[in-house]
């Protein structure tokens, strides 16, 4: 979630078009082709948290609530929650998403009403709500999925929220029933408003977490239990704001909007990369993903040899009501 808005802030099959015109018999083959490079999403919602969920379905949420479900092989989709708060330059209404395969559920970070939401990804039917922190000084910010708990990220407070999952990835029916962890160790909130812990992820154990810093430009191991960060050290510094990310095997993308100031070291969209070494001590820099579809990019997921990320805009900040959103497909690094 970048600062700028927050409180102010497949196969398709070939359609087949006979034409028959005066002159001699002719076919013309129109054929989409699978998985577009490039998906337009709801027109004036901006976006922050994207997920992919079952087959080739994908989640796209906005700050104004609602929650945009499309199909990574056709590129076509509709609003599968409708938008809650059109206010877009002020609202904060929902940020980060996952689905967990297990159930098919959404899980969706409520921003500044310290909540978590969880609604069926097939029909955006909203299942339940937990309280995670306390407004007006929380934001609730990503999450990622374990097999036995969510944890969420709080961009304003030092803290994770653990909710927790039984087998089968079954929710509980306590609307109370998260716990907050203190960040301690080496993590620094640093910052009274926001955003500090933004991005997690999770080793394929749950053993580790991993977050980052958004104003720090800094990654952290998190012991789960314990919330205890440890500093990651990269060979070569990341830089700029640092937003959502996604990991693959040992290798993790962060995705990092440009401040749009030009002349500026981080002016462009890109997607910062670092190879973690096997026991997350520390990482290396990698070259980073560029594109010229990216404006404000906030949050991604992978699918297959894919990663698939958002463009929240923020150039057009003054304009989002009727600005236009999509999702951008980009080659991953192995």
């Amino acid at each position: 979630m970048k600062r700028l808005f927050v409180m102010n802030h497949k196969t398709v099959v070939g359609t087949i078009a006979l034409i028959v015109l005066a002159m001699p018999l002719q076919s013309t083959i129109a054929a989409e082709k699978p998985f577009p490079g490039k998906i337009y999403t709801n027109t004036g919602s901006p976006p922050e948290g994207f997920a992919i969920g079952s087959g080739t379905a994908a989640y796209n949420g906005s700050v104004d609530g609602s929650i945009y479900k499309m199909d990574l092989r056709t590129g076509k989709g509709g609003l599968l929650v409708q938008v809650q708060d059109p206010d877009v330059k002020n609202a904060c209404v929902v940020l980060g998403m996952r689905v967990d395969p297990r159930t098919n559920y959404l899980f969706v970070a409520g921003c500044v009403s310290g909540k978590a939401y969880v609604y069926d990804a097939d029909n955006g039917t909203l299942i339940m709500e937990y309280q995670l922190g306390a407004p007006p000084n929380t934001l609730i910010n990503d999450l990622t999925i374990t097999q036995d708990a969510v944890y969420f990220t709080d961009a304003n407070q030092p803290f994770l929220y653990r909710l927790p999952l039984s087998k089968n990835g079954q929710i509980p029916l306590d609307a109370g029933a998260a716990t907050a962890i203190p960040l301690t160790g080496d993590f620094v909130n640093g910052d009274a408003f926001c955003c500090a812990a933004n991005g997690i992820v999770a080793t394929p154990d749950g053993k580790t977490l991993i977050i980052d810093h958004s104003n720090f430009a800094q990654l952290f191991r998190v012991n789960p239990a314990t919330g205890v960060a440890k500093l990651i050290p990269v060979d070569v510094p990341l830089e700029g704001f640092l937003d959502g990310l996604a990991m693959n095997g040992h290798t993790l993308y962060v995705m990092s909007p440009g401040d749009g100031v030009p002349g500026s070291p981080t002016e462009g969209d890109r997607i910062q990369v670092v190879s973690l070494d096997n026991e997350l001590l520390s990482a290396t820099r990698l070259p980073s993903i560029t594109d010229p579809d990216l404006d404000g990019v906030a949050s991604g997921a992978i699918f297959g040899d894919s990663l698939y990320v958002n463009n929240a805009r923020y150039s057009q900040f003054d304009s989002w009501e009727t600005a236009q959103f999509w999702i951008t497909k980009l080659k991953r690094r192995p």
